[in-house]
């Protein structure tokens, strides 16, 4: 599973030269070793395709707006009927077809602070988690959804839109993909859930998470309609397209 230790153990790995250089290539590549576990993932990818297919899929990410601007995401559910997927969360007050899980840390929180609606809730997680799908879990392939470039290359909403746009899905909604405040407790729903940024380098991971959805809006242009359901500070507007 991959942590903060994880990361402590690979760069222990390299040699006292390697280290001293900091080379970010060769330490991006032995951590993308470390995550990148193969799977056979034919057969979950056509399960999720085969949902999908024709349907507008929802993600609920875990920004503070999934609780504010809650009866405007419920409307939106009750008049599209949508696939909704949570992102490497569960948020209160909401039936989720999937949780989608990027991250071992945001997992086993989901498992240990909210089991009932863990374990009733079919669950698609990337193979850096774990290999074996338990009951009610498809296993998809780390690489299937992560694009190098950035040090913080795996946000959950930029990876799971990778994954629908691999398994061609037509139109993503997406709520509570908010952005980052100075606080931590101020952007998501859930202030415990755990940090994935404990140098609180919020502005940074702000810049790159824009950058990241703006070369997916990009590369995707005219395969997937997306629009925002709560406001984002990633959205793409007019202008800047």
């Amino acid at each position: 599973r991959t942590s903060a230790q994880d990361m402590r153990n690979i760069i222990a790995s390299l040699s006292t030269e390697e280290r001293r250089k900091y080379d970010y290539d060769l330490l991006e590549d032995k951590y993308m070793e470390n995550q990148n576990r193969i799977v056979d993932d034919e057969e979950a990818a056509a399960k999720i395709q085969k949902a999908i297919a024709g349907r507008t899929v929802l993600l609920i990410a875990p920004g503070r707006s999934v609780e504010t601007e809650r009866a405007k995401i419920r409307e939106y559910i009750s008049a599209n009927d949508p696939v909704v997927i949570g992102v490497n969360a569960i948020s209160d007050g909401y039936d989720y077809d999937w949780i989608f899980f990027i991250n071992a840390a945001r997992y086993d929180y989901a498992e240990n602070a909210r089991p009932q609606e863990f374990f009733a809730t079919p669950r698609i997680i990337l193979s850096n988690i774990h290999k074996e799908a338990r009951d009610d879990e498809l296993v998809i392939n780390f690489y299937h959804v992560i694009k190098r470039g950035w040090e913080h290359f795996d946000n959950a909403v930029i990876n799971c839109l990778r994954m629908l746009s691999w398994l061609k899905a037509g139109h993503v909604a997406i709520a509570g993909f908010d952005g980052f405040k100075t606080k931590y407790n101020e952007s998501y729903a859930d202030g415990s859930l755990p940090t994935l940024n404990p140098e609180n380098r919020w502005d940074e991971l702000n810049v790159e998470i824009k950058d990241m959805y703006r070369d997916f809006y990009e590369s995707d242009r005219g395969d997937m309609e997306i629009e925002f359901i709560t406001e984002s500070i990633f959205e793409i507007t007019k202008e800047e397209a």
